[in-house]
């Protein structure tokens, strides 16, 4: 087994915990739904890893399983196939596949993305977060599993996760939200900071980076369930806002005055 391969099948088994918590908070219709997605995002995934490794005369690369995996546990509710598949297919090319099966960004973050700008009303993102009762086992199983990659792979900034979890006191405290440590277990943000901000290709290289990028996603994440009436998740729009000033977070930490 190549390293790749076994790094693919670390997430998979330590996402299962995860997948298995959300699929235990949902009825039993909805819970095969999802399945069935997982099932078909995983094929649709390799089919467009085959497609381009073909013309490009490549390897299919690492990863694949758990992008699918990650992209179907982040859906807020079962979506329609058609659109889920679509902006699956948008991350798998411009998020891995026109950069030789490399990540520039987490696809699962893209499509997530692309699916709630191109399917507004779809489902993609849940509204009303702050109504919902907080949910800690899912949030707790999710951070189980990213221990897990973390002591198996070291593949994950924990560094961002605990900058984000700061963020979020910081953001709470500033606008006055007193309960604000439940925004860690609602909606999507364990999942979201753990398996897509703190992964590999988003996470700001140096450790103070990675405190500082953490910091804003979680600050972000605070103002936008709080600041828009509809209350979304917000978790995907802050992780991408977070992601383009990545670039000068990783400036800003590693610049150092010229001696003379």
């Amino acid at each position: 087994m190549t390293p790749g391969q076994r790094t693919d099948l670390v997430w998979l088994l330590a996402l299962a915990a995860p997948l298995a918590a959300r699929l235990a908070g949902e009825g039993a219709g909805a819970a095969l739904a999802r399945l069935l997605l997982l099932a078909a995002a995983i094929a649709f995934v390799y089919g467009w890893a085959a497609l381009f490794a073909r013309l490009q005369k490549r390897g299919l690369g690492d990863g694949l399983a758990g992008f699918a995996m990650v992209f179907v546990l982040l859906l807020p509710a079962t979506s329609a196939w058609g659109s889920a598949l679509v902006a699956l297919g948008f991350g798998a090319v411009f998020g891995r596949e026109i950069f030789g099966a490399r990540a520039v960004l987490p696809p699962a973050l893209l499509a997530l993305g692309f699916a709630i700008f191109a399917f507004p009303g779809a489902g993609f993102e849940a509204l009303g977060v702050l109504d919902d009762a907080p949910d800690p086992r899912f949030a707790l199983a999710c951070l189980a599993a990213a221990a897990a990659i973390w002591a198996a792979t070291r593949a994950l900034a924990w560094q961002v996760a605990a900058g984000a979890a700061l963020g979020v006191f910081i953001a709470a405290q500033w606008l006055g939200d007193y309960t604000g440590w439940e925004h860690l277990v609602r909606g999507n943000l364990a999942a979201g900071v753990l398996f897509l901000a703190a992964a590999p290709a988003t996470a700001v290289p140096g450790r103070l980076g990675q405190w500082l990028h953490g910091v804003l996603a979680g600050v972000l994440i605070v103002v936008i369930r709080v600041a828009h009436p509809d209350q979304p998740d917000g978790v995907v729009f802050a992780l991408l806002f977070a992601a383009l000033f990545a670039p000068l977070l990783h400036r800003a930490c590693a610049w150092r005055p010229r001696r003379a």
